[in-house]
């Protein structure tokens, strides 16, 4: 799209790319905020101290002492992560980088599918921990970005019987009930099942606008023996209302215009009246073990779902020239989407060895399909908004639908890896091939000529690290990896366009002292987005694109991880990311990008989190918690047209458990959350002059647990 093309259009007209990604699938037990297994960054259970790449995991304890709710709120203290990069106006929406790019989102080991407008947003109540496995990882999970994958994972039943039910309040108008129950069903232990559902609603940030969200998860597990495992898992979701998807200009909110008047984090750009954010979507699907023997498993897990989803917004676009900074221009959209998507993985697991070396070999299928409709409005001018007197129930009128488009996509890939040991020297190396296909077909609604077009991909990737792990928990290790992205359209001699390609080069060292319950790691990248679009000097119209563009990340993490000592949790880390475009062309109309930063990416980044538990005296069982975050300075428009200020902000936390004051209360707890403690006004980032986003304002949440 032009330059000029609004960025809610941009995105509108990208309804039905593939999300970003996150990795799942067995993950060991962790116990605080230490996981020691994770399946996602290899699909086998391999200790995080053996893996040669970064990886995060944020667990349960984690999500529930920190009073996380929603995906960025989770990545808030996860290194390389540059969470809520649309600031509090984009709740309905999971936006983040991690190294500087996007990344894929998985459940549960699986894609999710999904379009801005009907995305299946996944509730962190839902979840008992999310990996974060940083850089390139097509050979894993196919196509995506090189930045990495996020992989949630839902909670699944247990063989010990839970009972669990919470009720939430907070500012905002904010009102939660959380219930979870787990167990056997029969005395043997042969069926499980997993009850967990939640309510939510809320006044968003912004004035005039809502948040409501209602999901139930029923899971099954059959374990006829210790060798397999079959688990069901399903989710029922709507989200009537998800807040606004605005922005407000830069003058009045990081600068004052000249009458020294600003806006504020809660004022609203669009019309109440019109505003819609509808989506529901419903999803089954199963996760499969068995074990021949100690030598071979096989494991297979897929899932179906089907999501909707009604958009309507008015947004702003500046001011109206000559308004005195008074009058917003502004402008309507909106879609209507339904999809349905299929995702399946197989693989086989062989361990054996070949004299010295021992060998755990994996060799996997997968395929995904999606099925889209969207039909799709203009993004035209509507009337504007006086920001003294501001008038939310205007006269919109309707929309000026102009597309109607079917899209269907699908990938298949083949993978391989093994990784081998000898000694203390773990080496991993694994390859993929990928097939991908999309077919695009519809209307255009404002000719009435019918549309159509096909792409297709394919592409090999690869991976190679190896680590040593000496007796006193210092692991150092190097690796490569790397990942694709299929690419629409044609060049000058109508030739597709190659698939983006990503790649990394990462050198670290991981350190668990023995005997602890501590991880610390340290990690040095160098990432690189490779076959982007440029536009071709001196040429118009068609075929005026060529593959010559860069972007790459030089970066620096720290991350900390451990129980210090008896009560005493922490969670510590520094990021540093130079991230710049390399390679661009300059064109009559628009300077190179070249040596330029994207938007919303801080160059420096830091949090802590400690939290205490009192171990005896009359206030045992009482945990105080605080946690400081660090956001750098960002680039703001393009070219680094201008700056956006770093901010600090300050979270606390209590929580009681009433059971150690006495008895007959057992079982039962509350918690106070403080998010923002200070209520410090800052902006998370800005995409233009016209484009800012204000961050989060304080956040008071107080909760009830009853456990049984």
């Amino acid at each position: 799209m032009g330059a000029g093309t609004p960025l809610h259009a941009q995105e509108a007209g990208n309804a039905t790319q593939l999300a970003p990604v996150t990795v799942m699938g067995s993950s060991g037990e962790a116990i605080g905020y230490v996981a020691e297994q994770s399946s996602t960054a290899t699909k086998t259970d391999t200790p995080l101290i053996e893996v040669p790449q970064s990886i995060s995991v944020i667990t349960e304890d984690q999500m529930r002492e920190q009073g996380a709710q929603t995906l960025n709120q989770v990545l808030r203290y996860t290194s390389g992560i540059a969470p809520e990069t649309r600031g509090a106006t984009a709740t309905r929406l999971d936006q983040f980088t991690v190294r500087g790019f996007s990344a894929t989102t998985l459940l549960d080991g699986l894609r999710i599918f999904g379009s801005r407008d009907a995305l299946p947003q996944v509730d962190a109540y839902r979840l008992e921990r999310v990996d974060v496995l940083k850089g390139p990882s097509s050979v894993m999970f196919g196509q995506g970005g090189p930045g990495g994958v996020v992989n949630q994972i839902s909670k699944r039943p247990t063989a010990d019987a839970r009972k669990e039910v919470e009720l939430q309040v907070g500012n905002f108008d904010y009102r939660r009930a959380n219930f979870d129950f787990s167990g056997p069903i029969d005395e043997s232990g042969q069926f499980l099942y997993r009850l967990t559902g939640s309510g939510y609603m809320s006044d968003g940030q912004l004035n005039k606008t809502e948040e409501r969200r209602y999901f139930i998860s029923p899971s099954f597990t059959w374990q006829p023996s210790s060798d397999t495992r079959l688990t069901l898992l399903a989710n029922l979701q709507r989200d009537p209302d998800m807040g606004s998807y605005g922005s407000l200009p830069r003058v009045r909110t990081l600068v004052a215009a000249p009458d020294g008047y600003k806006l504020g984090p809660d004022f609203y750009d669009g019309d109440a009246g019109f505003e819609t954010s509808d989506r529901r979507n419903h999803s089954i699907g199963y996760d499969f073990e068995h074990r021949f023997n100690d030598a071979v498993t096989v494991r297979s897990n897929a899932r179906y779902l089907h999501a909707e989803g009604i958009y309507r917004s008015v947004y702003s676009n500046g001011y109206v020239p000559d308004s005195n900074y008074r009058l917003l221009t502004r402008r309507k959209g909106g879609t209507d989407v339904s999809m349905d998507t299929y995702a399946i993985d197989n693989h086989i697991q062989a361990k054996f060895n070949s004299g010295v070396l021992e060998h755990t070999l994996l060799a996997g299928v997968d395929f995904a399909h999606l099925d889209s409709d969207t039909l799709s409005s203009s993004y035209d001018e509507t009337l504007p908004l006086d920001i003294f007197n501001p008038d939310y129930h205007q006269n919109i009128g309707p929309l000026n639908w102009v597309s109607d488009t079917n899209q269907r996509q699908y990938q298949t890939g083949v993978y391989l890896q093994d990784q081998i040991k000898i000694n203390r020297l773990s080496i991993l190396l694994g390859g993929r091939y990928d097939w991908s296909r999309t077919e695009s077909a519809g209307t255009n609604l404002t000719t009435s000529t019918p549309t159509a077009s096909t792409t297709r991909a394919e592409a090999f990737t690869g991976r190679a690290g190896l680590i040593y792990n000496f007796d006193n928990g210092v692991a150092p290790y190097i690796s490569y990896a790397e990942s694709f992205e299929p690419q629409s359209g044609t060049d000058a001699n109508n030739r597709p366009f190659d698939p983006l390609e990503g790649e990394q080069y990462e050198l670290g060292v991981k350190y668990q002292p023995p005997g602890t319950n501590a991880l610390y790691s340290v990690a040095a990248f160098d990432i690189r987005r490779k076959n982007m679009l440029t536009s071709i000097p001196g040429c118009f119209g068609a075929g005026c694109q060529e593959q010559t563009g860069e972007l790459r990340t030089k970066g620096l993490e720290f991350e900390a991880r451990g129980e210090l000592s008896r009560g005493l949790s922490i969670i510590a880390n520094y990021s540093y990311i130079a991230n710049e475009y390399t390679k661009d062309n300059a064109t009559p109309t628009r300077p190179s990008l070249e040596g330029t930063t994207p938007y919303g990416i801080p160059k420096h980044q830091a949090s802590v989190w400690a939290r205490y538990q009192l171990q005896s005296g009359p206030l045992a069982g009482l945990g105080v918690a605080a946690g400081a975050r660090y956001l750098g300075t960002s680039s703001g428009g393009t070219h680094d047209a201008f700056k956006v200020p770093a901010a600090t902000l300050v979270d606390a936390a209590l929580d009681y458990d009433l059971g150690r004051a006495n008895p007959a209360l057992k079982g039962m707890s509350v918690a106070l959350n403080v998010n923002n403690l200070f209520d410090k006004e800052y902006v998370a980032s800005c995409y233009s002059e016209e484009w800012c986003w204000y961050g989060y304002q304080r956040s008071i949440r107080a909760s009830f647990r009853y456990r049984w």
